[in-house]
């Protein structure tokens, strides 16, 4: 193994040589951690002993017989022996936290040897449970269509696994309508029914604990668009399907002023028009009598202007 890899400097005749460990250091939050740093060189009053926190900012430095922290670690800081002056600088670092995970450096510096200097890195890993993660997504969908849920960590070392569940429900959903990643915590729900409605819980967990969050999703029934010629300013509610919802847009019809989609996701574009009346209906309205007046009686079309009546229709899906 290059001695690069394994923190050593190896040379013939007169050198320092500094020993850590190959591997990344792991220790739990809140807990205390040691990070070894061993070194082999003749003492004298020109040994130099620094722990830097990379990139490049100085924890730690002995010098002239006296130890110096100038960083806001200080209080956690300390070394196993002190002072450092029988080949151990290993450094002790109390009450780890999450911002205390990244690379050091341990460098021994002694002029009278030939080489004058060495050097050894050292990774910590500071291991933690997951933070409570967010939880967003599709909260509002059509029946037919899909959606997709997210959750989220900031923090969790290891990185947590995700698990979706739905809250409360004792019907299970169709494998093939659900694709999870539990690495990345996204669900994706596909061909959506009224079924799929409900509260999701999301859960985000390693071998130090777990964390969750919620989010709701809400799924109409399916939609369908009817437009007929209007009759004496009022729509026909059709007999089939049996709509539990409608909404009606009294359009006078021009070349441009009315825009329809494909489903789901039916758009009438009346922007333009500012003649367009338009009125919601459900089963507690006229609408089940056969007509529907679109803005109430105290409205009237205009003469020798050709009204097209569209209705959105909702109805239950399972």
């Amino acid at each position: 193994k290059s001695p690069a890899r394994s923190g050593a400097l190896l040379c013939a005749g007169l050198c320092v040589e500094v020993t850590v460990p190959q591997d990344p250091v792991m220790q739990e939050r809140g807990s205390s951690v040691e990070l070894p740093c061993h070194y082999k060189t003749s003492v004298d009053k020109n040994f130099i002993l620094e722990w830097r926190f990379a990139p490049a900012s100085t924890i730690l430095y002995f010098a002239n017989d006296k130890l110096y922290k100038p960083t806001s670690q200080a209080d956690r800081l300390s070394l196993l022996h002190d002072p450092p002056t029988m080949g151990d600088a290993t450094l002790q670092l109390s009450n780890i936290r999450a911002s205390d995970n990244g690379t050091y450096v341990c460098e021994v510096n002694n002029p009278p040897d030939f080489y004058g200097s060495g050097s050894g890195i050292i990774y910590l890993l500071v291991l933690m449970p997951p933070s409570t993660p967010v939880c967003k997504g599709t909260e509002y969908a059509l029946a037919g269509s899909d959606a997709t849920l997210t959750c989220s960590s900031t923090e969790g070392v290891p990185a947590p696994i995700y698990s979706w569940s739905r809250v409360g429900s004792k019907t299970s959903l169709p494998l093939a309508n659900m694709v999870e990643d539990e690495q990345t915590g996204k669900l994706q729900l596909t061909n959506l029914s009224v079924a799929y409605s409900g509260t999701y819980q999301c859960v985000a967990s390693n071998q130090f604990g777990h964390a969750s969050c919620q989010v709701t999703v809400n799924v109409s029934g399916e939609v369908s668009a009817l437009c007929m010629s209007a009759h004496r300013g009022c729509c026909l509610l059709p007999t089939q399907p049996n709509p539990s919802f409608a909404i009606c847009l009294l359009v006078p019809l021009r070349e441009g002023d009315l825009t329809m989609t494909s489903m789901p996701g039916v758009s009438l574009d009346t922007a333009s028009n500012p003649r367009s009346q338009s009125a919601v209906i459900n089963e507690q309205s006229p609408a089940n009598e056969g007509q529907v007046p679109c803005t109430g009686s105290s409205w009237k079309p205009r003469e020798l202007v050709v009204y097209t009546c569209c209705l959105l229709l909702l109805s239950a899906s399972s």
